[in-house]
């Protein structure tokens, strides 16, 4: 007889707990794979995918005088902005700062009433400014360079929706002066022309970076911000230029321009013993914009005209062909022995002069006897150390070298045309270096624009020094300062009509003929010159580019001259002269 079988479980619930416990430690491998193991990987992946990250500019430093008074600087603005999404259904009260409810009366919503009360604020059409604020956008630009005093009431509106963000914006205080020096901005802020150019690197500093956590509808998450690196702000740059005196100059400037209908016009003051360019003015300039302006004083070169006779005496002096007082015959026509022919600028009966006196009557044929003296590549070598045919290293972008051949080039005529400061061409920087050089006892002192930099910690920075070339000796450089003061004290001289009252003044006028291929247009009329003669502190150069009325440099770029060495000694503070000048003779 068999034994009855034990009933058999149900095996149903036990494979279901199986299962079950399957699936959870399945979940939980799951969830420690992905939390623990991949958990940083994927959200450093969604941060990224909702991290927005914009630059935190730096501040650009400002331009200064050589006071500190401000010629460029940055000050503080905000752009504003809107998201579109959130302006949507945003409330919008009529008086926001009111405490009591019903006063802040916020019933309006929406873009067309944001914009009612924004629009006055910003200065703009209620309906374009309604027109940008429509839309998907999370950050919509509404205006841009809004100032501090604006911003804040903007942020007083309390709209949900309306943004801002910190910006700058490049002011120029004194409106046009200096403009073509300073230079200008591109668009993107970065600079173009000038000292802007030139200095962008240590004006723009160097900006930093902030991070953003976005939500699903833009806004920002709380505690989602992050600053990866700070900004670095720029440098000042300390410029030599003196603003009042470059103010003074540049309005006297463009009045000789007007008065003498001339094309334009430039100047350059500089301190004789130091290089430094004191003032740098041209005519015409425009408020500072994103078009840049030409610096014809650096960029523009035109021929000395008779300013070049200087060198021709002074390499004279140099090699001891002449003296002072050196008998010259003057004809108002000399024909070489190899048959160039060439004319003073008036008619005269044949007479003799001194050196001196060549130089301050301003004789071409007296001054190509002088040169036939001396040997063209001692003409030349001064030339080339006095600055001529080189750039001086001015920081600022187009520099002209100007122009000058070589003695081989020269061709039958050039060999004497240059004697007498035509066949080459000048700036006015370079011409008021040459001056310099008679001042400065024979001394070339580079130009200089920038005295040094101040950084952002504070710590002032100076420009490297200047090599200084002994041009030529400091003997010959005395003894031809007192024969230019003949041009303005002697009778004779050339300059007298522009003579400056109680200083003692060493100058040399000179006008050359502009041509248009082989038809004369006008003349380039320029004086240079150094005040005070007893005290050699400032050199100045002018031009004016084909004046209309007064061809000649004393009676246009003369009174030009005068009136600018007035503003420079009384700016300066500079002492009238002591003594009258002692004069060599100018007839033998």
């Amino acid at each position: 007889m068999k034994k009855a079988s034990a009933p058999r479980r149900p095996r149903g619930p036990r494979v279901q707990l199986m299962v079950i416990l399957g699936a959870l430690v399945a979940i939980s491998l799951s969830l420690l794979w992905l939390q623990i193991v991949r958990g940083p990987e994927l959200a450093a992946q969604g941060r990224l995918v909702r991290t927005y990250s914009v630059n935190i500019p730096a501040e650009r430093g400002s331009i200064v005088d050589a006071n500190g008074a401000v010629l460029a600087e940055s000050i503080a603005t905000y752009h504003i902005a809107v998201n579109q999404k959130h302006i949507a259904n945003a409330r919008v009260c009529e008086n926001p700062e009111a405490d009591d409810e019903d006063e802040r009366d916020c019933s309006s919503v929406g873009p067309a009433a944001a914009a009612k009360k924004l629009a006055p604020i910003l200065e703009m059409d209620p309906v374009e400014l309604g027109g940008l604020m429509v839309g998907d956008s999370t950050y919509q630009y509404l205006k841009k360079n809004v100032s501090p005093q604006v911003w804040r009431q903007v942020r007083a509106l309390d709209i949900f929706g309306l943004e801002w963000e910190a910006a700058s914006k490049r002011s120029y205080p004194n409106g046009s002066i200096a403009a073509p020096v300073l230079g200008t901005l591109d668009a993107e802020g970065k600079g173009v022309a000038g000292l802007e150019a030139t200095q962008d690197e240590v004006l723009a500093g160097e900006d930093g970076e902030e991070s953003y956590e976005i939500g699903t509808t833009g806004e920002v998450i709380p505690g989602g911000r992050e600053v990866i690196a700070n900004s670095r702000d720029g440098s000042t740059v300390h410029t030599t230029l003196r603003l009042d005196l470059q103010y003074a100059i540049e309005q006297t400037l463009n009045a000789a321009v007007e008065r003498h209908a001339a094309d334009w016009g430039a100047v350059v003051v500089q301190e004789i013993s130091t290089g430094k360019i004191l003032a740098m003015a041209d005519s015409g300039n425009h408020e500072i914009d994103h078009n840049p302006q030409t610096v014809r004083a650096v960029q523009y070169a035109v021929e000395p005209g008779s300013v070049g006779k200087i060198l021709t005496v002074a390499s004279a002096l140099e090699t001891g062909a002449v003296t002072p007082l050196t008998p010259i015959t003057v004809p108002d026509e000399y024909v070489t022995e190899d048959g160039q022919h060439f004319l003073d600028s008036h008619g005269h009966p044949t007479y003799v002069r001194t050196v001196t006196g060549v130089l301050a009557e301003s004789s071409n044929t007296g001054t190509v006897q002088i040169g036939q003296k001396i040997k063209d590549q001692d003409r030349y070598d001064l030339f080339r150390r006095v600055g001529l045919g080189s750039l001086t290293g001015i920081p600022l972008p187009g520099e002209s070298a100007g122009l000058l051949a070589t003695p081989e080039e020269w061709d039958g005529r050039q060999k004497y045309t240059t004697m007498f400061g035509q066949g080459y061409s000048v700036t006015q920087l370079q011409q008021a270096g040459m001056l310099s050089v008679i001042g400065n006892g024979g001394v070339y002192q580079p130009p200089r624009l920038i005295e040094g930099w101040t950084k952002p910690d504070g710590r002032y920075e100076p420009a490297p020094p200047a090599q200084p070339v002994q041009a030529i000796s400091k003997e010959v450089s005395q003894t031809l300062l007192t024969m230019m003061e003949s041009i303005t004290a002697d009778s004779e001289g050339t300059g007298t009509s522009y003579a400056v009252e109680g200083y003692r003044v060493a100058s040399k006028t000179g006008t050359a003929e502009l041509f248009e291929g082989a038809t004369v247009i006008g003349t380039g009329a320029t004086i240079a010159g150094i005040i005070p003669a007893d005290n050699p502190t400032a050199a100045i150069s002018v031009l004016l580019y084909r004046p209309r009325k007064g061809s000649y440099a004393a009676a246009s770029a003369g009174p030009l001259f005068h009136d600018v060495a007035l503003h420079t000694v009384h700016h300066l503070g500079i002492a009238p002269s002591a003594e009258k000048a002692k004069l060599f003779p100018t007839q033998p």
